[in-house]
């Protein structure tokens, strides 16, 4: 549910209150009965009071139809575990972030990138079998050829994952954000 339809909601489940405790305290006799009814007929010759009661409808109807769609998505994750090999003697599994990590080296080791961001996402449908993919963002030199880059980065990363994972066709998706003269930023490590 989006944040829009929460909101819509909160104001109709207010109104719904408000409205429901003012009916039970008439019923109750909280309010004198002539009271109440002096301030109905005040309230419904309001020119307001229409204008409110048709933007309730419409809240009513947009939450309505909200019910009733469908956006066709599947589950992914950044974070957890891509299970590569499953068997009668158990499962073997690769921390989602340890593949990023691995793609983010690899990116950084080919020639022409200034720096590189990597993102991971495990499809898990309820049937059939899982799928991998990787978005790559990378920063690149002006002496390097986009495509180039592109392609050297999408077939080592692919055949990495080939050779120690077993993991064959996994989409690489990359993008050039980001065209630079600045050299590659040094990670410096703490021993």
């Amino acid at each position: 549910m989006s944040i829009i339809n929460r909101f819509l909601l909160l104001l109709l489940s207010l109104m719904g209150l408000a409205l429901s405790f003012a009916v039970l305290a008439a019923a109750m006799q909280v309010l004198p009965e002539n009271v109440w009814l002096k301030q109905l007929h005040f309230v419904l010759a309001q020119k307001e009071t229409y204008i409110v009661c048709l933007v309730m409808v419409l809240i009513c109807v947009k939450l309505f139809l909200a019910v009733f769609s469908r956006k066709p998505s599947t589950p992914s994750t950044s974070k957890g575990e891509y299970v590569i090999d499953a068997g009668p003697q158990g499962e073997v599994r690769v921390s989602l972030e340890a593949m990023r990590s691995l793609a983010d080296r690899m990116a950084r080791e080919v020639h022409g990138v200034r720096d590189a961001k990597v993102r991971i996402k495990a499809h898990n449908p309820k049937e059939g079998e899982a799928s991998l993919s990787l978005d790559v963002d990378l920063s690149v030199g002006r002496e390097a050829e986009v495509s180039v880059v592109a392609k050297t980065l999408t077939n080592r990363v692919q055949e990495h994952f080939r050779r120690t994972m077993a993991l064959t066709d996994v989409p690489v998706n990359v993008m050039v954000s980001e065209v630079s003269d600045a050299e590659p930023e040094k990670k410096h490590r703490v021993v």
